[in-house]
């Protein structure tokens, strides 16, 4: 991997499913305000950047908006999405992309596809789009559903791997929603977990490897998000009144960029996940794929002795079921086994399958289609599925941070 080459920022700024919201929409009027030019700017890239050396350009930022004001949900609160509803009427496309920096300025981002494409084979080519750190399978069998928990607390040893490259990813100290590192600075998690469900911004923090009350590295602020503009054009990010729809799986991912690598206070960092797709639908449904998250304790379904801030997931695999939603020839969704509950949104569901060096992220889960010990079926829950766009996509930040 390039050397570690840190750019700082002023101010840093910084699911799921299942407690209603009670307080985080009393914000105040006023939560953005117009840039004072929309002059496009270039974003800063380290001087050793592998797109200089294939001859492309940096990414072009053009400033839409500033968010003034952050929604401040009370701990224990989740992201609440009751249900997943049909559309309604025509959607709006997405694939344009946006960042917010440091200050709240929201850009509009330009990267050429090719030039993604060429960053990520590129990448690819030299190895290193695996994780950080040697890693052994984990043992295999055959998970089920069927409304029956089969989530195990897995607790913090300093030793296990690759425990600590997820964590929690929560704007109040308490579990709200899980992302996953697949750099040193880079956490993949899902959309929704940066909003309150009525159309306010949150401001998370990450907090890698928690255990209870116990942080096994600092916990980190973030500087860059990105996201798919899709997720908003759709309304989803108010899905509190105007409902979470079937458009709404489409674009729910987003990438933060903290300021700092997550470091224990022996100097020790977590490391992180590789990144991996498969344009096969049989071919990902193969893979032996596992799920961490963290649930909040008071939502519906969360697991028997649940302790806040603690990571629970199934020691064995879970089934992969249909997939769904197609968009740039490739299904973006689809129904999985990995038991959760409110709170794992934006967990990942990673795999050993595809080779060396794993273990590899595959999705982002994002949604259950039914609560705890009402659901039936091996494959309750939903994933927000790593295409090759999105791929390319986090190799070229992966480069770039």
């Amino acid at each position: 991997m390039k050397p570690m080459m840190r750019k700082r920022y002023g101010l840093t700024f910084l699911a799921s499913l299942a407690l209603s919201a009670c307080g985080a929409q009393d914000i105040e009027p006023g939560a953005s305000e117009p840039v004072t030019s929309t002059q496009v700017q270039t974003l800063e890239v380290p001087a050793d950047w592998v797109g200089h050396q294939l001859g492309l350009s940096p990414p072009r930022l053009r400033p839409l908006e500033k968010v003034t004001r952050f929604a401040r949900p009370e701990p224990g609160e989740l992201p609440s999405i009751r249900k997943i509803e049909p559309q309604i009427g025509l959607e709006k496309p997405g694939g344009q992309m946006r960042a917010m920096g440091p200050d709240g300025t929201i850009y509009e981002v330009s990267v050429p596809e090719a030039d993604a494409e060429k960053v990520g084979a590129a990448l690819r080519e030299r190895g290193l789009s695996g994780s950080s750190l040697p890693s052994e399978q984990p043992r295999s069998a055959s998970g089920w559903s069927n409304g029956l928990d089969s989530r195990a607390r897995w607790t913090n040893s300093g030793s296990d791997w690759p425990r600590d490259t997820i964590g929690v990813v929560s704007p109040n100290g308490s579990s709200w929603c899980t992302g996953t590192l697949f750099e040193g600075r880079l956490v993949l998690t899902a959309f929704h977990c940066l909003w309150d469900g009525y159309g306010n911004w949150v401001n998370p923090q990450f907090r890698a490897g928690q255990d209870g009350t116990t942080q096994p590295y600092a916990a980190v602020n973030h500087t860059w998000k990105y996201w798919d503009q899709g997720f908003v054009d759709n309304n989803c990010h108010k899905w509190m009144t105007t409902g979470y729809r079937q458009v709404c799986e489409q674009y729910d991912w987003a990438v933060l960029v903290l300021a700092d690598t997550p470091t224990s206070s022996t100097g020790v960092t977590p490391g992180y996940m590789g990144v991996y797709y498969n344009s096969s639908d049989s071919g990902l449904a193969s893979y032996s794929t596992y799920h961490y998250g963290y649930p909040g304790c008071g939502s519906v379904g969360a697991p028997a002795g649940c302790v806040d801030n603690s990571m629970w997931g199934q020691s064995f695999t879970c089934d992969i079921g249909s997939f769904f939603n197609p968009v740039g020839g490739w299904n973006r969704n689809f129904y999985h086994g990995c038991d959760m509950s409110g709170g794992h949104s934006g967990g990942p569901l990673y795999s050993w399958s595809p080779g060396a060096n794993g273990p590899y992220l595959l999705a982002v889960n994002i949604a259950e289609s039914c609560k705890g010990s009402a659901c039936s079926g091996t494959t309750p829950n939903i994933a927000f599925r790593i295409d090759k766009w999105l791929g390319d996509q986090m190799m070229y930040w992966r480069s770039i941070y």
